[in-house]
C-alpha cells in the first residue's frame, strides 16, 4: 500500500460500509421493526426510560422474550429525536456499521500486514450478508453488541501484544461486556472471546499457570457481570411470566429432543459457509421444509457434519503455524454458538444477522490465507508487478460487486409488501415465508389472497400450531366457523399444551350445534385462565340445550305434545356469530 493510501485507509474501509449501506436511509419499519419499535406504546415514552430495564424485548402479546434494555433505551432515545421517523434509525445502524468495519480493520492490523489487514476490513464492509443486520431497525443490537465486543477485543489485543494487561483497560473491558450483554444476549461470548485471543495470538513465553493467574482478576470480573445480567434477565422474563429463551416452534410441537436439534443444525452448516463466503443468494426466512427438521440420524447432515469435522482440525492444526486462521475459525464457532442450535433453543433455525460477527472470523481466515500465500508466490517469483495489479483490479471488482448488492440488497427492506414479496421469491419453499405474507395480506383486508399463502403454508409445513390458529382466528372474525373448527381441533393436536384458542374454539362449536365439545372446550379455557362470564354463558346454553333435547326426546317417547318451548337463553343457539366473542 502506498504512503497516499495508508493516510486514507480508515476512511476508505468507513466509506464503503456506508455506501454498502446508505440506501437503508430511505427505509420505513418493517417486519419486526413494527412490533418492536413503531407499534411499541413504550417507545415514544422517554420520560419513563427506566421501564427499559423492567420489561421484555418483545411485547408481551407476542411471547415477551428477549431482554434487551440498552438496546430499547437507543430506541426511546431515536424516537426523541427524529419524532419516530425511519430515517434517523436506520442512520444509526449505518453509522455503527462503519464504527465496526473500522474495528476489524484496527483488530486486523494487530494481527496481519497492513494490506491483508485492509483486504480483510473492506470485505468485511460491503459483505451482502450483513445487510438483514444493518436495514432493519432492529438489527440495533446487533451493531451495538459488534460495536463494544469488537472494541474490547481490540483494547485486550493492544495491552496483550505489548506487555500485560493494564488495570483500566481491563475495568474498560467489563463496561464494554455490560454494555453489550444488556444490548442483546449473544454478547455473552465475549470471555470465550478473550481466552481464544490469549492462546492462539498472543506470543507470551510466560507459562500459562502464571499467565491465567495474572488475568484471573479479569476474568472473574467478565463472570460477575455475566452472573448479573442473566440474574437480572431471569428476575425481569420471570415476573413477566417468561422462562428462558423461546424454543423454534417446529422444535417444541414435534417435541424434537435436544439431540434432534443439534442435528438440524448440523444439517445447516453447509448453508452457514455459503452465506460467510458465497452470498449470491440472500433470504429474509430459511426454515421448514426447505430446511429440513431432523427427525433422526440422517444422509443429508454428513456433508455438514464432514465441513465442520474439517473446519475444527484445521482450526487446531494451524493452531501454531498460522494463528490468525486457527483465530478466525474460533471467532466463527464462539460467536455462532448462541444462535447455532447446538447449545440451546436459539428461537430460528437460521437468520443472516446471526452472521454478523462470525463474518469478522471469517474474513480474518481470508487475511491469514493471503498472508501464507503471498511469501511463497513471492520466493518463487510468481508475485511480479503485473501480478499484484491483476490482483488489485480483482480485489476492486469484489467490493464493487459486493458494495453493488448490498446496496440493492437494501431496498427489499423498504417495507414490508416489498420485503414479503422478496421473501416469496428467495424461498418459495419456506413456509414462514408464505405465512408472512398471508398475514400482511389479511391485515390489509385482502382475505383471498391472506387465504391462500395461509393454505400454501399449512401444505408446506402443518406443523406450526400458530399458523393453523390463526388462520382458525381468520375465519371466525368473518363468522365462518365451519372451517375454523378443523384448524382449531389441529392446533391443539399438535400441542395439547397450546395457550390460545380454547375459547374461540369452544364458541365455534357452539354456533355450529356440537354442544358436547362445546362444553369441553369451555372447561378447558376455564382452567386456562379464560374469560369465565363468557365460558359460563357456553356452558349454560350448551346444558341447556341438551336438557331440552332429552326432554323433547323423552315426550316423544310417550306421545306427549309434539313440541316443548326451548329457554329463551338458547332460542338463537346455532346461529353463526349470534353470540360475540371478545377479540
Amino acid at each position: 500500500m502506498s504512503g497516499r493510501w495508508r493516510r486514507w485507509d480508515t476512511v476508505i474501509v468507513a466509506l464503503l460500509a456506508i455506501a454498502s449501506s446508505a440506501s437503508g436511509v430511505f427505509n420505513r419499519f418493517a417486519y419486526d421493526d413494527r412490533y418492536i419499535v413503531e407499534q411499541n406504546p413504550a417507545t415514544p415514552d422517554l420520560r419513563h426510560w427506566w421501564n427499559a430495564f423492567t420489561t421484555p424485548y418483545w411485547p408481551r402479546k407476542l411471547g415477551g422474550d428477549g431482554y434487551r434494555p440498552l438496546t430499547m433505551l437507543l430506541y426511546r432515545i431515536e424516537w426523541a429525536m427524529g419524532g419516530g421517523k425511519p430515517w434517523i434509525f436506520h442512520a444509526t445502524n449505518i453509522l455503527l456499521y462503519a464504527a465496526s468495519a473500522v474495528l476489524v480493520y484496527f483488530i486486523a492490523r494487530r494481527l496481519l500486514p497492513q494490506w491483508a489487514a485492509w483486504v480483510c476490513a473492506a470485505l468485511f464492509a460491503v459483505h451482502p450478508v450483513h445487510v438483514e443486520a444493518v436495514a432493519g431497525v432492529v438489527g440495533l443490537s446487533e451493531q451495538l453488541v459488534a460495536v463494544t465486543l469488537l472494541l474490547a477485543l481490540l483494547l485486550y489485543l493492544r495491552d496483550r501484544m505489548t506487555g500485560a494487561l493494564q488495570p483500566r483497560t481491563g475495568v474498560g473491558i467489563a463496561l464494554l461486556y455490560a454494555v453489550s450483554c444488556f444490548s442483546k444476549e449473544h454478547a455473552i461470548v465475549l470471555p470465550a472471546l478473550l481466552a481464544a485471543a490469549e492462546l492462539l495470538v498472543i506470543d507470551d513465553p510466560t507459562p500459562l499457570r502464571d499467565r491465567i493467574r495474572r488475568l484471573r482478576p479479569l476474568y472473574l470480573g467478565l463472570v460477575m457481570v455475566a452472573v448479573g445480567f442473566v440474574g437480572v434477565r431471569s428476575l425481569v422474563l420471570s415476573d413477566h411470566g417468561i422462562g428462558g429463551f423461546a424454543p423454534f416452534t417446529p422444535f417444541s410441537t414435534l417435541h424434537i429432543s435436544n439431540v434432534n436439534r443439534a442435528l438440524t443444525a448440523l444439517g445447516v452448516v453447509p448453508e452457514w459457509v455459503r452465506l460467510l463466503y458465497w452470498p449470491a443468494h440472500l433470504s429474509a426466512e430459511y426454515g421448514p421444509p426447505d430446511i429440513q427438521i431432523a427427525q433422526g440420524v440422517g444422509l443429508w447432515q454428513l456433508p455438514g457434519f464432514l465441513l465442520l469435522a474439517a473446519i475444527i482440525t484445521l482450526g487446531v492444526a494451524l493452531w501454531r503455524r498460522q494463528r490468525v486462521i486457527s483465530f478466525g475459525i474460533a471467532i466463527v464457532c464462539i460467536t455462532l454458538a448462541p444462535s447455532s442450535n447446538f447449545l440451546i433453543p436459539a428461537g430460528i433455525v437460521l437468520a443472516e444477522r446471526t452472521l454478523f460477527l462470525p463474518s469478522v472470523g471469517a474474513m480474518l481466515i481470508v487475511g491469514g490465507l493471503l498472508t501464507s500465500i503471498a511469501p511463497r508466490l513471492r520466493a518463487r517469483g510468481q508475485l511480479s508487478p503485473h501480478v499484484v495489479q491483476l490482483a488489485g483490479v480483482l480485489l476492486a471488482i469484489v467490493l464493487l460487486t459486493g458494495a453493488v448488492r448490498s446496496s440493492e440488497r437494501t431496498t427489499v427492506w423498504h417495507d414490508n409488501q416489498t420485503l414479503f414479496d422478496h421473501m416469496i421469491a428467495d424461498a418459495p419453499q419456506t413456509y414462514r415465508a408464505h405465512y408472512m405474507l398471508g398475514a400482511w395480506n389479511f391485515e390489509h383486508k385482502r382475505l383471498r389472497i391472506g387465504e391462500e399463502e395461509y393454505k400454501t403454508a399449512l401444505r408446506l409445513f402443518p406443523y406450526d400450531p400458530y399458523l393453523s390458529y390463526n388462520l382458525a382466528e381468520q375465519y371466525r372474525s368473518l363468522n365462518l366457523c365451519g372451517p375454523a373448527i378443523p384448524l382449531y381441533q389441529w392446533t391443539h393436536t399438535l400441542d395439547p399444551n397450546f395457550p390460545l384458542g380454547h375459547a374461540a374454539y369452544a364458541w365455534c362449536l357452539l354456533n355450529e350445534d356440537h354442544y358436547d365439545e362445546a362444553r369441553v372446550q369451555a372447561l378447558i379455557a376455564i382452567r386456562r385462565g379464560g374469560n369465565l362470564t363468557l365460558m359460563h354463558r357456553i356452558l349454560f346454553i350448551a346444558d341447556s340445550v341438551k336438557a331440552a333435547e332429552t326432554h323433547r326426546g323423552t315426550e316423544a317417547m310417550v306421545r306427549a305434545r309434539p313440541s316443548s318451548k326451548v329457554p329463551d337463553s338458547v332460542q338463537n343457539t346455532g346461529r353463526r356469530g349470534a353470540m360475540p366473542l371478545p377479540r
